[in-house]
């Protein structure tokens, strides 16, 4: 019995997501330790946010060919439970969710070392905040801000925080909140005339 309502309790949560899809870059935080005889195995990429929502459910595949050319491809999600999540705060109902018409630089990660990816840390992965603070430089200048930390220093990097996934994940709760609403109203007006009669939900009849 118990492990039919687990796997009922299972089925309901699959359901659940499959209905309401999270952005496929969730934020993730992470720490390194500077040491100067072992790298961090970080490198990291110019790459610009094109102000859509819809970039939270794209993913983004960094390539490193043999001579060191780096490659940088973006492959949308897309569905129609993923489009009801973007256009659920959207003027226009395109399923792109369009917040800002200009693009905006940003850093991605291009490779990891061991100790980062142990912590959950992947290529394509967004360089949102450092040490605390909000980051929107260039790959350039977050490799020297890493260069000019001192032995033993902790660093810390804040991952996929950014409007884009952020302004996703405000929609999502917008879509699931507004769901709930129309169950419970359902459930109320579903309820016997005498029982909503007593719990003051319906007029008193005469």
């Amino acid at each position: 019995k118990t492990q039919r309502m687990e796997y009922m309790e299972t089925k309901k949560r699959m359901e659940y997501m499959e209905l309401h899809p999270l952005p496929l870059r969730m934020p993730k935080y992470a720490e390194i330790t500077v040491s100067k005889s072992e790298s961090t195995g970080l490198t990291v990429w110019d790459d610009t946010w094109d102000g859509t929502v819809l970039d939270a459910y794209s993913k983004i595949t960094v390539n490193k060919s043999l001579l060191g050319n780096i490659s940088v491809t973006k492959q949308h999600a897309e569905s129609s439970r993923i489009r009801r999540v973007i256009d659920a705060r959207s003027v226009n109902s395109d399923g792109k969710g369009q917040l800002d018409n200009e693009k905006q630089q940003r850093v991605i990660v291009a490779s990891i070392g061991r100790d980062l990816g142990r912590q959950g840390v992947v290529k394509g992965d967004v360089v949102s905040h450092f040490n605390g603070e909000a980051f929107n430089g260039t790959a350039s200048e977050l490799k020297g801000l890493i260069s000019n930390c001192y032995e033993g220093e902790v660093l810390t990097f804040a991952f996929n925080a950014d409007s884009a996934v952020a302004e996703a994940l405000k929609r999502r709760s917008k879509l699931i909140r507004a769901g709930a609403a129309k169950t419970s109203n359902r459930k109320t007006k579903s309820r016997p005339i005498w029982h909503r009669l007593r719990s003051g939900t319906s007029r008193r009849i005469t």
